[in-house]
């Protein structure tokens, strides 16, 4: 079967010395693919295996891996491969996508909107830790892990002036369910009242109206936090990406 597809490029790994093996998200899942010989210094196919590129592709797949025919490049995202820290956050996003991602066809054209969206806003100057902490809150919700972040995940009432996180519920807590946690209990923080509504509206609000929010160095490391705690021991996502990002911007 041949056929064509949007895709942006979420994985992209050498394969012997010319070809290239890339993971494409479409707008109905992923799909992985062989380019041979994208690896050749004059190949026509060089630039559709760059991580974050976007294009229309021309597959050939009967099972298994497909094959790259050819490909029209219609975003290169030149940008997030010239600067490290943007390159970091780069690969960040796609190794997240590629966790959240269904294989086509059983994806979801709002994921590959959302990966389109942030990648975009990634070049468009906007802050990176900001920008990861709205994809975060929104890859929770596709995997099914994120909980109404209104209110108390204990026993659903809203929440208020005080607010916990707790890692063992998966979720906010209102100062009545909090007695029930020992105040030193691993993965359980007390936070700001205004984390509950950042990450309510980041979570359901589409990219194009998120804007560019101001927060304070306290907020943005609760919700750092809170994000990081409900992805590793909640979700189980343990990325290599993620660690290396660290490492470069020193958490």
């Amino acid at each position: 079967m041949t056929y064509n597809t949007e895709a942006i490029v979420i994985r992209s790994q050498a394969y012997g010395e010319t070809h290239a093996i890339i993971t494409l998200l479409t707008p109905s899942g992923t799909v992985g693919a062989m380019a041979r010989g994208a690896k050749k210094p004059q190949s026509r196919l060089a630039a559709c295996v760059q991580l974050c590129v976007e294009g229309v592709y021309t597959l050939s797949q009967r099972s298994g891996l497909a094959t790259v025919l050819q490909a029209e490049v219609t975003h290169v995202r030149r940008s997030l491969h010239a600067d490290l820290t943007l390159a970091a956050y780069a690969a960040y996003f796609c190794e997240l996508a590629t966790r959240v991602a269904e294989p086509r066809p059983h994806g979801s054209e709002a994921l590959y909107r959302g990966v389109r969206g942030v990648l975009d806003r990634l070049e468009g100057g906007a802050d990176p830790r900001l920008t990861a902490r709205m994809f975060e809150s929104k890859a929770l919700a596709w995997l099914g892990a994120a909980p109404d972040w209104s209110r108390c995940v204990a026993c659903s009432a809203p929440l208020r002036e005080e607010v916990w996180y707790s890692a063992r519920d998966g979720g906010l807590l209102c100062a009545a369910c909090r007695s029930r946690h020992a105040p030193d209990a691993p993965g359980f923080m007390h936070v700001s009242p205004t984390v509950p509504r950042l990450l309510s509206m980041m979570t359901v609000t589409p990219w194009e109206r998120l804007g560019r929010l101001q927060l304070s160095e306290l907020t943005a490391h609760q919700l750092q936090l809170v994000l990081r705690t409900q992805m590793e021991d909640f979700a189980g996502l343990h990325l290599k990406s993620r660690r290396v990002l660290d490492q470069l911007i020193g958490k």
